[in-house]
């Protein structure tokens, strides 16, 4: 079951921010898969930066990419196994374990191998399967959601070593906040359960979420270790990447002086 909240409402939200007022077919797209494979007990900050690292990672296109330069000068780029997804899976040995993970869940039948068929791993549901339980297991760099999120805290700037270390930590922790925001103005409210309480500190923000009950909707509101992947920033090629993290930097302080 996906996590289950308002999708209109979501859609309406991120519109706003952080997509500056403008959703295209294709970004709506690849945010209903990535919804569809987020686990229904994740909560609200988990799915957030998911979906904040996919908006970094692809470029705001939240669509599955391959690796510019499809691995080119890479050890694994001249197997075949260079980086594709939503947060790029690289190297034969992960393919394969993606694919006996994937297999076990259910998302990948006995016939489908993203070893025999490595663009298998730019499919939308595969992608974001790979996304989700990448970062809830630890398969990218050993670090979890688990570590950054949970009962009293939440360290949106810290969970970057999931996937890339320090690299653009803070502009994805931005990312993440509004993301948060969509979410939180779109989860479903449960009856006779107060909404989840928020309190934001300078370095944290912790959340109390609802308890499980009678499900109703509310009131319209406005409308796998090292090597497993390469951040689709670095993915894109230095050049492009700062010319990029430029852009995106300059839009986020742009964003956050008119909040």
């Amino acid at each position: 079951m996906a996590l289950d909240i308002d999708r209109a409402a979501f859609f309406d939200a991120v519109r706003r921010q952080p997509f500056a007022g403008h959703l295209t077919a294709d970004q709506v797209a690849g945010m209903e898969a990535i919804l569809d494979a987020c686990p229904a007990d994740l909560g609200v900050e988990k799915p957030a930066y998911c979906l904040a690292t996919t908006f970094h990672e692809t470029a705001r296109t939240m669509r599955p990419i391959e690796e510019f330069g499809r691995g080119k000068g890479k050890a694994y780029g001249r197997t075949g196994f260079w980086g594709r997804g939503y947060v790029q899976l690289t190297w034969e040995a992960n393919y394969a374990k993606a694919t006996a993970r994937l297999r076990a869940l259910g998302i990948l039948n006995a016939g489908e191998d993203l070893v025999k068929t490595p663009a298998l791993a730019m499919r939308p549901d595969v992608a974001a399967a790979i996304l989700f339980y990448g970062m809830i297991e630890g398969g990218f760099t050993g670090k979890k959601l688990g570590d950054y999120f949970g009962p009293g805290r939440a360290d949106a700037v810290g969970a970057r070593r999931i996937i890339n270390g320090t690299d653009c930590d803070k502009l994805i922790a931005g990312y993440h906040a509004q993301f948060r925001v969509a979410l939180m103005a779109s989860v479903r409210i449960r009856e006779g359960v107060p909404p989840a309480i928020s309190v934001t500190q300078p370095s944290k923000t912790l959340t109390g979420p609802p308890s499980p009950s009678k499900i109703v909707t509310p009131a319209a509101k406005p409308a796998l270790t090292g090597g497993l992947v390469r951040s689709g920033a670095q993915a894109t090629g230095g050049a492009t990447r700062g010319l990029l993290n430029a852009l995106f930097t300059g839009i986020h302080n742009a964003l956050a002086r008119k909040v």
